[in-house]
């Protein structure tokens, strides 16, 4: 551990161990986790791979290798995840935004995008992926963003003063839409979305170490059938919804019939769209508040 060694040597043990480790993509892992350590990019090693390591910058890359090994995700190594052509700040008390969550984005930018001053609400946001994302995306907007989770909020709103700092997101602490309940949004609100915790109980166990071992617990935990958040946001969002106001939702494999169902009995909403993933997957339900 304490021998002299090269960039380049350095490059393929790490390479070595991460692959023993079952990291399928472990080359170009390897180099963002050099890179996150010790500041040295894949080129940078290339071009001059006899650089001398340093005692410290090799315990540095090793520190990240061996978290990577136990199976902690790589966006919470090196500290961020990009969505939709952004980079955001990740730790462990935020899910790690998935790419099929930007079809929930391109559901609202294609219905809002000639809307004037649309009022859109983001509930469980997280990192604030979607929330920034939106409000950067229709800047006549006004994003009001919750999350129960108070250090949620804390890396959300870092990551708004990081890509908005003059156009900032409205971020709140709350369940669901209470904050929002009795205040002057009632019955305004153009939009509301949501990638709220849609895995089953009895799907928890198997998810992946990654998943599992890592990830926050509130931000998957979606009841016995995935559900139980969203069917409680439903009355909730008919409060806060303008007539003809819209609400975006992403759920698992198997849920979008029995969620429309849910709320076409109140009699409040229409189905105005069920949008597939790259999978086939029904993964973003659009419902219509009726007039």
């Amino acid at each position: 551990m304490t021998q002299a060694t090269s960039s380049s040597h350095l490059y393929r043990e790490a390479i070595a161990k991460l692959s023993a480790a079952g990291i399928s993509n472990s080359t170009n892992e390897a180099a963002w986790l050099i890179e996150h350590a010790v500041g040295w990019t894949r080129l940078m090693i290339h071009t001059n791979p006899d650089r001398s390591v340093s005692v410290q910058d090799r315990q540095r890359v090793w520190d990240c290798v061996e978290r990577r090994m136990s199976g902690e995700p790589l966006q919470y190594i090196v500290g961020s995840q990009e969505f939709w052509g952004r980079d955001f700040i990740v730790t462990r008390n935020v899910l790690i935004p998935r790419p099929e969550t930007e079809l929930l984005v391109q559901a609202v930018l294609s219905r809002l995008s000639n809307r004037s001053h649309p009022m859109i609400v983001d509930v469980g946001t997280g990192s604030g992926c979607i929330a920034i994302t939106l409000n950067l995306e229709l800047p006549e907007s006004t994003v009001f963003a919750v999350d129960r989770c108070s250090k949620a909020i804390q890396i959300a709103q870092r990551n708004d003063h990081f890509h908005s700092p003059s156009d900032p997101v409205q971020f709140c602490v709350g369940d669901l839409l209470s904050p929002l309940l009795s205040g002057r949004l009632v019955g305004k609100v153009t939009a509301i979305v949501a990638n709220l915790p849609y895995i089953r109980d009895e799907e928890l166990a198997t998810l992946s170490r990654e998943v599992f071992d890592f990830e926050p617990e509130m931000a998957l935990d979606g009841g016995p059938d995935g559900l139980s958040l969203y069917r409680r946001m439903i009355p909730e969002a008919a409060t806060v919804l303008a007539p003809h106001g819209h609400m975006f939702l992403e759920v698992g494999q198997g849920q979008a019939r029995p969620l429309c169902e849910e709320a076409m009995s109140s009699e409040k909403y229409r189905v105005d769209e069920i949008i597939r993933d790259s999978l086939g997957i029904e993964r973003i339900v659009c419902l219509e508040r009726r007039g």
